[in-house]
């Protein structure tokens, strides 16, 4: 290794060596080895106590409690009501006694009777209308020679007194709920309209029926003397409002 003067310089002028310029022995550097190792060791130390206190600070982040609250909403339901009203006089307090215009039948006759349906005032939901006619389980001679059938029309409240219920009523136009134009049915017989009109609530509409009876001209003289009852359900069925 060259030596120069500004090398000597400094040896002469401070009296002593430096330390780069001295000779290292073994042990010197076995002692500068474990102060570097020492030196990294507690570097790796610092960083590992960092780390985990930056693992600790995010834990610590998720589990914080959270504040809570809820309300709660009531909800109200009542149902309506549905209830149906029938008349054949224009009182709708009357009986349900259909009353027929004759006298005594004879055969080749025929008798009418009005019947009108509506809803109650208080009736809050629409219905759909239908006529069951019950029939006779053991008929005599008259009731199992009788003929009916009937037709029906939507009125207003004020056409209820002038209603006319006769031979008129059963034409080729009419909406027959029993029988035809030319046809009629067995009044012995159980049947059930073919037609389901329509009540509108709180008595904002009524639907008037018109029927017929007959005994025919071929009728069995047996039948003299003899009565026959027979009854007809009106029911209805509640609609759910259209959206």
């Amino acid at each position: 290794m060259p030596f120069h003067f500004s090398s000597l310089r400094r040896l002469f002028s401070t009296g002593r060596v430096p330390d780069d310029a001295r000779p290292v022995s073994r042990r010197q550097m076995r002692q500068r080895r474990r102060n570097l190792q020492r030196r990294q060791l507690r570097g790796r130390r610092i960083k590992a106590i960092l780390a985990g206190g930056l693992v600790f600070g995010v834990g610590a982040t998720a589990t914080v409690a959270a504040w809570t609250d809820n309300e709660t909403a009531d909800g109200s339901f009542e149902a309506g009501t549905f209830n149906i009203e029938l008349s054949i006089d224009d009182q709708w307090t009357s009986t349900n006694e259909m009353t027929f215009d004759s006298a005594p039948m004879f055969p080749g006759s025929k008798v009418y009777a009005p019947v009108f349906v509506r809803t109650s005032p208080d009736t809050s939901i629409a219905g759909a209308l239908t006529v069951r006619g019950n029939g006779i389980d053991s008929p005599n001679a008259m009731a199992g020679a009788l003929k009916y059938r009937a037709v029906t029309q939507n009125i207003s409240a004020g056409d209820v007194s002038g209603f006319a219920c006769g031979a008129g009523n059963f034409n080729g136009s009419a909406t027959y709920v029993f029988g035809g134009e030319s046809s009629t049915v067995a009044l012995t017989t159980a049947n059930t309209s073919t037609n389901e009109p329509t009540l509108e609530a709180a008595s904002a509409s009524i639907q008037a029926y018109c029927f017929e009876v007959s005994l025919p001209s071929d009728a069995s003289t047996n039948a003299q003397g003899q009565s026959a009852t027979h009854t007809w359900t009106f029911d209805a069925e509640s609609v759910a409002p259209e959206n």
